[in-house]
């Protein structure tokens, strides 16, 4: 007899190895116990739904509410759904679909999402009537150091930032604590007290965060990190929350931040934002299957291009902006 139920706090240990033995061995999650309890832990257990077969963990669905970070946040907002796996010989009993059906029961009132689906799992979602959309990968060259990271076999003209008027400033967690935002986002009311809790004590990434600024006024705040591989550095820009339109007004103040922090470039992956908005900053979207290469892989570094795709169940109203650090993306692997 299956019973399904919510993760308690003596359910760590088989959900650990069920990661390890059934989704991947070694897997971070399946590792690190301090990374599990800072990303689904919470006061009574975790934020994973559970499918048992007896004593036999058989089945796993995890989530990350969006009031994780801050409890304001509860009223109307949105459940991520992460890590979904269930044992292949009960593949057929059609249990990972009533592990879905759980989570929305549960939170029948709030939008549903997950971000970093294979085409597979995409079109099972879509057959539920989810929207699916992939997101799309912009980069900008840093003109003033040599780039090693960039594949560019047919020596196209790399991206580089055109003028704007926008000016970013880094912002700590005394900068948030009073801050709020007046402007619409659209982003499903991320708040300051997310982005301070999300970000910047993040604890084991080194996140930066800066307020993008247009003739004194605070129009948008940009989530970012530094990723590395052999001495090379890249920026990339993980969340946004604010006026999608002062992107467009950013490229200067983009490029004084990669020569800040060394960068060869940046790149953000997202869906929702216009392409004609990045592209006035001079980014330029980068094409999954094109044989110029921007990595999207640093745990471990793969010298591939990258493809997210998103889905969203349809009480989560257009517009809405999909970031890289939506859901568990933008998560360490190797710790």
């Amino acid at each position: 007899m299956i019973s399904i139920r919510r993760s308690t706090k003596s359910d760590l240990q088989p959900l650990m190895e069920f990661i390890s033995t059934h989704w991947a061995e070694q897997h971070v999650l399946s590792t690190s116990a301090a990374l599990m309890d800072w990303q689904y832990g919470t006061e009574d257990g975790y934020n994973f739904i559970l499918a048992w077969d007896g004593n036999n963990l058989v089945g796993v669905l995890g989530y990350i509410p969006n009031w994780r970070y801050d409890g304001e946040l509860s009223a109307s907002n949105i459940i991520w759904l992460a890590l979904w796996k269930v044992r292949d010989e009960y593949q057929s009993s059609m249990l990972g679909f009533k592990l879905l059906r759980k989570i929305e029961s549960i939170y029948s009132n709030f939008g549903v999402a997950v971000n970093g689906v294979n085409l597979k799992t995409a079109r099972l979602y879509e057959s539920m009537g989810y929207h699916v959309q992939s997101l799309n990968h912009y980069y900008l060259a840093n003109s003033t150091v040599s780039q090693d990271l960039l594949h560019n076999p047919n020596n196209l003209p790399l991206a580089t930032a055109a003028f704007g008027e926008a000016e970013l400033k880094r912002m700590h967690s005394s900068d948030l604590k009073d801050l709020r935002f007046s402007f619409d986002t659209t982003s499903w009311s991320k708040t300051p007290v997310y982005f301070d809790k999300r970000f910047i004590q993040h604890p084991f990434y080194n996140y930066y965060l800066y307020g993008i600024f247009l003739n004194g006024e605070l129009l948008a705040v940009i989530a970012s990190r530094v990723a590395e591989h052999k001495g090379s550095r890249v920026l990339r820009v993980v969340d946004f929350v604010g006026d999608p339109n002062v992107l467009g007004e950013s490229g200067s103040a983009f490029q004084r931040l990669m020569s800040e922090h060394k960068a060869e470039y940046m790149d953000f992956w997202q869906f929702g934002i216009p392409s004609k908005t990045l592209e006035r900053a001079g980014l330029q979207l980068v094409d999954p299957d094109g044989e110029f290469i921007c990595p999207n892989y640093f745990e471990p570094f793969l010298r591939e291009n990258g493809r997210i795709i998103c889905c969203f169940n349809k009480k989560i109203d257009l517009p809405f902006i999909v970031c890289r650090a939506d859901g568990d993306q933008d998560r360490p692997n190797q710790i």
